[in-house]
């Protein structure tokens, strides 16, 4: 006579029905507590830094063909905001974008025997020195360079992942040249940059310029250029 076996198919204990009861307890709240975290991180904010409802067109290779190089800048007044690049609250800078534009080839060659080759930028985060006149910013952070010549004609966006703080600015390092630049624009569109006051316009101090790149050291901002704007945005994710 065969026999059956029951083990599979054994009815629960009392006491293995509590310890299933327990078992699905804890499993709604692993789910619940995963449900809350992704809720609270759903919930930060993220901030385009220099947005505008639209980017002008950089200058290049339209005649004057101009291009930032040699200089650490931001944008004080972009013709919608003032002080776009300021940061209102604690948070990480997670990507930044640059316009660019596309030169010729005649425009690429003066541009790197002016200023040095390849085209290359970087972001900086920056704090002003109180009480300076003409201004002085501190270099707290900087993002890794990037080698522009692939994107040259594109709007390129870049990962970050710098932490900044109320009252930092995000600025832009260009350490040879970038074409990022719009001019010809209305009297509100206004940037700050790292030169010397009486440097701002000669070609000769332009170009022995010297980009900030020296975290902890602080630079004068001594030049202010309206009509114009560095095109560059910087994402930022508040903190929760």
């Amino acid at each position: 006579m065969s026999r059956t076996s029951h083990r599979a198919f054994a009815a629960p204990t009392r006491k293995g029905r509590r310890v299933a009861l327990v078992l699905a307890g804890a499993l709604l709240t692993l789910v619940a507590a995963a449900a809350i975290a992704s809720a609270a991180e759903v919930e930060k904010t993220t901030v385009t830094l220099g947005g505008t409802s639209s980017t002008p067109d950089p200058s290049c290779p339209d005649l004057p063909c101009q291009a930032v190089g040699s200089v650490t800048g931001f944008q004080v007044s972009n013709g919608q905001a003032q002080n776009p690049f300021l940061v209102q609250t604690d948070g990480t800078i997670k990507s930044w974008t640059l316009t660019l534009a596309q030169p010729t080839n005649s425009q690429r060659s003066f541009f790197n025997g002016f200023f040095g080759t390849p085209p290359e930028a970087r972001l900086a985060i920056l704090r002003r020195v109180p009480g300076t006149n003409p201004p002085r910013y501190n270099l707290r952070r900087q993002g890794a360079v990037k080698v522009l010549t692939p994107y040259l004609g594109q709007t390129v966006k870049f990962g970050a992942s710098l932490k900044v703080e109320k009252g930092d600015i995000i600025g832009i390092t260009v350490l040879t040249w970038a074409p990022i630049f719009a001019q010809e624009l209305s009297a509100n569109n206004v940037w700050r940059a790292s030169r010397e006051p009486g440097g701002c316009t000669n070609s000769t101090d332009i170009r022995q310029g010297q980009p900030q790149e020296t975290v902890g050291k602080r630079a004068t901002y001594g030049c202010k250029y309206a009509t114009a704007r560095l095109l560059y945005t910087a994402t930022l994710v508040e903190d929760g």
